[in-house]
């Protein structure tokens, strides 16, 4: 199977969940207010278990553990810089504080973990993986610190009362996990399976939530927002470029290489579209969750034309 074909596969199965939220709220099997539950269920119940129990699936040999610290140290430092090319463009665009909100955090974060993982699986196997989730584990930390900062604000409030929004079930659950993988701490299997099973269950519930929340939000008059689209095309294209180019220019001029497999992997997941999860994010924290939505609808249509093209370049420049 060619690297096109499993990202439009990828991308096809969660398309079918979401037409699935589609009927059901068309049906009234799915309603306006049994969906915000959902939202909180998702929130609060699933979302945490997928993050705790993504740590017991690490597995870090002492072979690769010297890439993998360098993906952590890269990650942080790609993700900042996300944020900053966000904080920028709506600095220049004047958005107002509730879109601007869903920019910066949707320019931070891709779809990691719905799209990345089974596409970085297909292309690279265990290796891969592995350095994928070091890369999901430094977007996880930022995500639910600075990123539940960044969309509180997006409701009026100041950075100072958002830092309250830090401690929540997703925070706590990042750092129990972070905390029983560096003791090398294991649950015993008849604990870990049903949470691991439950938090599995993630990825359908969001994909639900969002088919629903296109149902009950007026998504056609957001597709004309010309923020999406700069959005899209920083995330997918121009950021991606921007890394290429730096890994290009310290071989070069320093002599300074890594792995090659470490850098696919890095551009792989900068160059995901937005991530599904901000949707929930913004309705919880009162940001705008149709515009993240939409951002998630377009972005995820564009990538199956940028991320081949980013894999082509990447393969040959790197």
């Amino acid at each position: 199977m060619s690297e096109t074909e499993i990202i439009a596969s990828q991308i096809f199965i969660l398309a079918v969940a979401v037409i699935i939220g589609v009927i059901a709220a068309k049906t009234g099997i799915i309603t306006k207010e049994s969906n915000g539950l959902l939202s909180k269920l998702i929130f609060n119940i699933s979302l945490p278990l997928m993050l705790f129990t993504n740590f017991f699936k690490l597995d870090v040999t002492p072979k690769l553990l010297s890439n993998s610290l360098i993906v952590l140290a890269i990650s942080a430092i790609v993700i900042m810089f996300l944020l900053l090319i966000g904080w920028a463009v709506t600095k220049i665009l004047k958005m107002n504080i509730r879109e601007a909100a869903v920019f910066k955090a949707h320019s931070m974060f891709g779809n990691i973990i719905f799209l990345g993982f089974p596409l970085i699986t297909a292309l690279y196997g265990k290796e891969g993986l592995l350095y994928a989730s070091m890369f999901q584990l430094v977007s996880n930390m930022i995500m639910w610190t600075v990123g539940v900062i960044v969309l509180s604000q997006g409701n009026g409030k100041s950075w100072k009362k958002s830092v309250v929004k830090v401690i929540n079930p997703n925070t706590i659950a990042v750092l129990a996990g972070l905390t029983c993988f560096l003791l090398s701490v294991k649950l015993p299997e008849i604990v870990i399976s049903p949470l691991s099973s439950v938090g599995a269950t993630n990825t359908w519930l969001s994909m639900l939530y969002i088919g629903a929340i296109m149902t009950f939000s007026d998504v056609r008059g957001l597709l004309g927002k010309k923020s999406i689209y700069i959005l899209s095309f920083n995330r997918l294209i121009l950021v991606p470029v921007i890394v290429m180019l730096i890994f290009i220019a310290l071989k070069t001029f320093t002599g300074v290489e890594f792995d090659k497999l470490v850098l696919l992997v890095i551009i792989l997941e900068i160059s995901m579209p937005c991530m599904a999860s901000v949707v929930i994010m913004a309705k919880e924290f009162h940001a705008d969750d149709s515009l993240a939505m939409a951002n998630v609808f377009v972005s995820t249509l564009i990538s199956l034309i940028t991320l081949p093209l980013i894999l082509y370049f990447a393969n040959i420049l790197l």
